[in-house]
């Protein structure tokens, strides 16, 4: 029946959910893909880690576990391998000699820009596949969505400084 209106769906927050919910899976698939083509693929604890040290280097340990929501001894443990795969650096602290503090190594910053650029690729693919009028709907239902999340979120966890970084 075309040039009849059609009533617009304005869906649920329940319907909303579900779709979200669908796409956040796929990400998770999208994003492990990306993971698994490096040479030193890492947990998702120890890429959290990164992603944190890099929005606010240096940390200290105690910094890193307060924003990781994780004890000293598990904080630790994780900065070890990271520093064993080349992708942090502790160095001692310039105003407290028994504070270490915490950095991406240039190797650990390069395996981030990789990472973004396989995980943007990944999505270019599938976002060029869409109509225009339907990149035009996710971006602005992204973008609703990310002023939300701000609004909600305390500063820091949700400000754009991550959200251009974490692809």
């Amino acid at each position: 029946m075309e040039g009849v209106n059609r009533i617009r769906h304005h869906p649920t927050c329940d319907e909303v959910l579900h779709a979200l919910t669908g796409v956040a899976e796929h990400l998770e698939v999208l994003w492990e893909r990306s993971r698994e083509v490096s040479a030193a693929p890492l947990s998702v604890s120890q890429l959290r880690a990164m992603f944190v040290l890099e929005r606010a280097e240096p940390m200290n340990l105690r910094s890193l576990g307060e924003a990781l929501s994780s004890s000293p001894p598990s904080v630790s443990r994780l900065c070890d391998r990271l520093q064993a795969a080349g992708f942090l650096d502790r160095s001692t602290s310039a105003t407290n000699r028994r504070e270490v503090e915490l950095r991406l190594s240039e190797r650990g910053r390069g395996y981030l820009r990789e990472l973004r650029a396989r995980r943007k690729e990944r999505l270019r693919e599938v976002i060029e596949s869409m109509p225009s009028a339907a990149r035009k709907a996710l971006f602005d239902g992204l973008t609703s969505f990310h002023e939300a999340v701000s609004e909600l979120e305390p500063r820091g966890e949700a400000d754009g400084k991550h959200d251009s970084q974490s692809a």
